[in-house]
């Protein structure tokens, strides 16, 4: 009698293991999602100016195709096209709560970088993770009393992300 509930024992338990261990992960989008953390400014010792500002966000992406291998040189990501950078923020300044692109000669200022290939290589693809972009100052005509960036992110097969906004940033250049 103990042997037969034993054996229903053993029998349930690796059941119970097998259903846990083929239950699905929960599915992530293969379009790229970001998630806006925030900024920090970092100030050179003997100015008094902002030098540097920080801005942190979180990206998670389903099938993990986010970024771009230095050979990445082929049509769309050939430099001076569309998708030659992979993420792109809109640099917009402020000047008594009023926020316009800011333009240097005929171009529209930005901070679009372009990021490392970053999908693994194991059988789950899905990722996430945390950017940090670098922005330094900007002195232009306009000395804004804050900047506004608007960023996304395009994966490999130019998937757009959302767009987060920083909302306002007091700077002091």
């Amino acid at each position: 009698m103990i042997r037969k509930y034993l054996i229903l024992l053993v029998s349930a338990s690796i059941l119970c293991l097998f259903l846990i261990k083929c239950r699905k992960p929960n599915a992530i989008s293969s379009i790229p999602h970001l998630t806006y953390l925030g900024y920090s400014k970092i100030q050179y010792m003997n100015f008094p100016t902002d030098s540097l500002i920080y801005l942190k966000f979180e990206f998670e992406d389903g099938d993990g195709n986010i970024g771009l291998n230095l050979t990445d040189t082929a049509s769309p990501f050939r430099i001076g096209e569309r998708y030659y950078y992979n993420i792109f923020a809109e640099y917009l300044v402020g000047k008594n709560g009023v926020y316009s692109y800011l333009i240097n000669g005929a171009d529209t200022v930005n901070y679009n970088d372009r990021i490392s290939n970053l999908q693994p290589d194991t059988r789950n693809k899905s990722i996430n993770g945390t950017i940090t972009l670098k922005l330094e100052s900007i002195i232009g005509a306009i000395i804004p009393d804050s900047i506004k960036l608007n960023i996304f992110l395009v994966d490999r097969a130019l998937n757009k992300s959302n767009t987060i906004s920083t909302g306002a940033i007091p700077v002091n250049f």
